[in-house]
């Protein structure tokens, strides 16, 4: 079942080149719906009360190295891997009316979504980073041959640069730990408690920092989003950001607990830094891609922070309701509630850009008179990533702060400073885009259309859902607490 998961965008790929040009994005848009079908299955299938993995599949692929083909699903890439499967055919939908090149288009949009399925459910190192490598390519492309202005051409070279030097330090630390314990299987080597030297160590956290991203390393991100078309602007924002911070879940946590354990703190400080300095420079914004590329800095880093409160407790009973229970609940969920949240945004302001030519915090206001459904969807949205109670950012910050707390009382209280800062950026963007008086300009400006409705319905319903009733989501989590040391 994963492996059609994984296969199926690629053979709509094949398809796109083998069909003529016009059915590029109606091939597209139903591998992406094919992929959503079959993740929404399994998830209805899946078991909580199951110890272990489900849907797992193993497969000898290469003996002479001892790497097996090894995929499956559990409590740790549920949520991600719905996301993913979510925001895939959304971005198809996004690009129906994409005219240039559009069979170069959508074949690396495919391309990117074999990639993101197969690191979610990848177990092997090896063919783990294979799919890495493949959802890093597209991008790379996408930005630099469909992106805007001429900007994006060196904000692509740095994309592809910092990943993949990132990529090649993680490679490095694998094959070193590779060398030590003759396996690249993740659940062996969980099992097996390996004491690597802290080289190996730093070599493998450097490609996810790079990756999530977190400061310094962040100097890349907000040229790509601000750059890239709006429907990949969509997956940088919600899927691609959570690959380094899955990668902490997968890798670092039940791998490496003994280093996470040494390193803790200064995992904390450097959130913490991410989080205020994503901040501070949100502040700074006036274009809107840019902000909410800040934004995004500054929220993915509250799971790295809740990362770094699991590596505090050193010793106690396993459990949902002790810190590291709790952080690694609301790191799985907010990897769900800002992804939805972020890629709605995006979208919108895409929708204004593309509506406008232009994408200023200054250069509208009032539109909420003139749109009142695109003003009402973005309002909800920012809500949303403001942690609004009823909203599915509330329960997942909610939990991280509740587990870091509990070990680190200082770095919390000092990250709600962060909270602070974003509320006093995202609502002055609220403001200074939707109230005061109309700019004449754009009067007749078109509200959300049909089409437009659809693709942001299901975000807001699970953004909504995951607020109201967040057990359901929490419960994919339950048996994740056996990966904590």
């Amino acid at each position: 079942m994963i492996t059609a998961l994984t296969l199926t965008p690629m053979a709509a790929a094949v398809l796109i080149l083998a069909l003529p040009e016009r059915r590029a994005r109606a091939v597209a848009l139903a591998g992406a719906l094919v992929s959503l079908a079959l993740v929404l299955w399994m998830l209805v299938q899946f078991d909580i009360n199951a110890d272990g993995l489900q849907f797992s599949e193993r497969a000898e692929w290469i003996p002479a190295l001892d790497i097996d083909y090894f995929v499956g699903l559990d409590g740790a890439n549920a949520l991600v891997l719905l996301l993913s499967a979510l925001l895939a055919p959304l971005a198809v939908l996004a690009s129906w009316q994409h005219t240039d090149r559009p069979r170069t288009y959508f074949v690396l949009l495919s391309l990117l979504f074999t990639g993101l399925f197969g690191t979610f459910t990848a177990l092997n190192f090896f063919h783990w980073f294979l799919y890495w490598e493949l959802a890093l390519v597209p991008p790379f492309f996408l930005i630099k041959l469909f992106g805007k202005g001429e900007e994006r051409h060196s904000a692509a070279l740095n994309f592809f640069l910092f990943t993949v030097l990132g990529s090649v330090a993680m490679l490095l630390g694998f094959l070193f730990l590779y060398r030590q314990t003759g396996t690249f299987d993740f659940i062996e080597l969980a099992e097996k408690g390996v004491n690597v030297s802290p080289l190996i160590f730093c070599a493998v956290l450097a490609g996810l920092w790079v990756k999530v991203p977190l400061a310094p390393l962040h100097i890349w991100q907000a040229p790509a989003y601000a750059a890239a078309p709006t429907p990949v602007a969509m997956l940088l924002t919600g899927v691609m950001s959570k690959m380094g911070v899955y990668g902490f879940l997968r890798l670092i946590v039940p791998i490496f607990p003994e280093q996470l354990k040494q390193h803790a703190g200064t995992l904390l400080a450097f959130a913490l830094i991410t989080i205020l300095w994503g901040a501070f420079l949100a502040l700074r914004q006036t274009d809107l891609k840019r902000l909410l590329a800040f934004s995004s800095l500054n929220h993915v880093a509250y799971c790295v922070l809740g990362v770094g409160a699991i590596g505090m407790v050193v010793s106690g009973d396993i459990g949902l309701k002790n810190p590291h229970g709790l952080a690694l609940q609301g790191i799985i969920l907010q990897m769900f509630a800002h992804g939805l949240a972020a890629a709605g945004l995006f979208y919108l302001v895409g929708l204004l850009e593309e509506r406008t030519g232009l994408r200023g915090r200054n250069d509208f206001g009032g539109l909420s008179a003139v749109t009142p459904r695109f003003a009402a969807v973005f309002f909800i949205l920012t809500f949303c990533s403001l942690g609004l109670p009823f909203m599915a950012g509330f329960a997942a910050e909610f939990l991280i702060f509740s587990g870091t707390f509990a070990v680190a009382p200082g770095v919390t209280v000092a990250a709600t400073l962060g909270l602070l800062a974003t509320a006093v950026f995202l609502l002055t963007m609220l403001q200074r885009v939707f109230t005061g008086p109309v700019n004449e300009q754009y009067k007749s400006m078109p509200d959300l259309t049909r089409n437009e409705i659809l693709i942001l319905t299901p975000i807001m319903i699970l953004v909504f859902w995951a607020g109201i009733y967040p057990t359901i989501w929490l419960e994919f989590s339950q048996k994740l607490t056996q990966m904590i040391p």
